[in-house]
């Protein structure tokens, strides 16, 4: 079953820049390996037969709908192909709805991701659309020029951001914007560094920001428009090692200082790497236990 679309695709040049999770037809997937093998899942594929231990071998194969989702990130797919010469993409396949509407509720599987459908025709009765991240393949950039190769952007505001932090959940990637990343999570990240050199060398007699940093033990972030704010997860042991708890086991005021050095710190950076952005960064530190459930799905686990 290949879909056609709602309404016609657009060629990939009308929708430049390519986005993360943007659907493309006109391509096929390709897997490799050596020896004999089999697998049921493998769409659209003939499968070698015949074949040795030691033989290496390669088929191509298409998705059961005819579309394929960016799964690489925005940056990695404007950058130069002498710098960034693929992209990576998944097929897009179907399941029973059932499994859809679960997906949709749940967001249990690291493999599928519900997608929508609104944009494509032609869709079985009883049937969504998944990304399947179970077969990957890289696409040169040049070839996405083909006059064959059309694409569909279904995946508009929060529906970008969710599929951003499922595949960051996957593959360890940040999942926040460009410019996000640079002007703000970037100088955050080099403040942060910094000052966590200085606890090492200093320990408790570090200034207080510096002791801070040593005190969380992971650092979260969530991102609305131009406020970003990040959470530090503090920890009771690193606290205790900061200096930071009294000897009745309570929390001394001096971290309260410490969080407000280190915000300011960081905006300082900030203002300086990107003055004209008209970015708001707001730092809490804090027990995550303490943190309502509503407020933290909000976040993202920064992996740096």
């Amino acid at each position: 079953m290949i879909l056609g679309t709602a309404a016609a695709p657009v060629s990939l040049t009308a929708l430049s820049p390519l986005q993360q999770g943007d659907a493309i037809s006109g391509l096929v997937l390709a897997v490799a390996g050596v020896g004999p093998a089999a697998s049921t899942g493998l769409p659209l594929a003939d499968w070698p037969t015949g074949v040795d231990a030691g033989d290496a071998w390669g088929v191509t194969f298409g998705a059961d709908t005819g579309w394929y989702v960016l799964i690489s990130q925005d940056c990695d797919a404007v950058r130069a192909p002498a710098d960034e010469p693929t992209v990576v993409v998944a097929p897009l396949t179907l399941v029973e709805l059932g499994e859809w509407h679960d997906l949709v509720r749940n967001g249990y599987s690291a493999r599928k991701w519900p997608y929508p459908a609104e944009k494509f025709a032609g869709l079985p009765e009883g049937k969504g659309l998944v990304v399947d991240l179970a077969w990957t393949t890289s696409i040169l950039k040049g070839s996405l020029a083909a006059p064959s190769v059309h694409a569909q952007r279904p995946l508009t505001g929060p529906n970008r951001r969710a599929f951003g932090e499922w595949l960051a959940a996957r593959h360890g990637r940040i999942p926040f914007p460009d410019d996000v990343v640079r002007c703000v999570l970037n100088p955050c990240y080099e403040v942060r560094n910094k000052l966590a050199a200085r606890y090492v060398q200093h320990g408790k007699s570090a200034p207080f920001e510096a002791r801070a940093v040593g005190a969380v033990l992971r650092w979260f972030a969530q991102v609305d428009g131009h406020v970003v704010h990040v959470f530090g997860q503090t920890s009771g042991p690193l606290l205790i090692h900061a200096g930071f708890v009294d000897d009745e086991g309570a929390v001394k005021e001096e971290f309260t200082k410490a969080t407000q050095r280190l915000e300011t710190a960081i905006n300082k950076r900030i203002a300086a790497v990107a003055p004209q952005e008209g970015f708001v960064f707001r730092l809490t530190l804090g027990d995550l236990a303490k943190v309502s459930a509503e407020s933290f799905v909000k976040f993202a686990l920064l992996l740096r």
